[in-house]
């Protein structure tokens, strides 16, 4: 049982964590301590976290943080997953690991303030994450560089060519 600075300490780094970019609600009944395991495994390769808490103190902390219709989600054995990093890849890990297991769910999720929930969810975890998108980014403004370089590279390229074709002609016709 918490003491009274305990609960006030959990409901201070929940604030925290509900005030991160995205975070999800799992329900993780039926997973047995191996599966958690492996699941926090999968968790912690990929750089997000997941705290079990108090539905009473995870209530405390929305209310401090201000986020309204994901209370509603605090209702049994709930796993809060998140990631500093970028909010879609602790549902994509999630899904991905429950795809696997026929026990547990992801409950809810809040993206940017938004609840997502339900088919959302799905759709959320197929979209790229942030490091992929920066990937893609990077590719498509790469992209034309590289086919300048080429052209230019092409300019000087052609020259010898010409210049050696040139140098073979002369070469025949001297020897003829």
């Amino acid at each position: 049982m918490l003491n009274k600075e305990q609960k006030v300490q959990v409901v201070e780094e929940f604030v925290g964590v509900f005030k991160e970019p995205g975070f999800y609600l799992m329900d993780f009944k039926g997973l047995n301590v191996e599966e958690i395991t492996q699941l926090r495994d999968k968790l912690r390769e990929a750089n997000v976290s997941m705290k079990v808490v108090k539905n009473t103190l995870a209530k405390r902390a929305l209310a401090e943080v201000g986020l309204t219709g994901i209370d509603e989600f605090f209702v049994g054995p709930t796993g809060i997953v998140w990631s500093s990093e970028d909010s879609v890849t602790p549902v994509k890990v999630l899904l991905d690991f429950l795809k696997d297991h026929d026990k547990g769910t992801v409950k809810a999720g809040m993206v940017d303030g938004i609840l997502v929930k339900d088919a959302d969810l799905e759709r959320l975890s197929k979209m790229p994450s942030k490091q992929e998108l920066y990937a893609q980014v990077a590719s498509a403004l790469n992209s034309p560089m590289v086919k300048f370089a080429q052209t230019l590279n092409a300019v000087p390229t052609k020259f010898v060519r010409t210049v050696d074709a040139v140098r073979a002609k002369r070469e025949e016709e001297d020897a003829a």
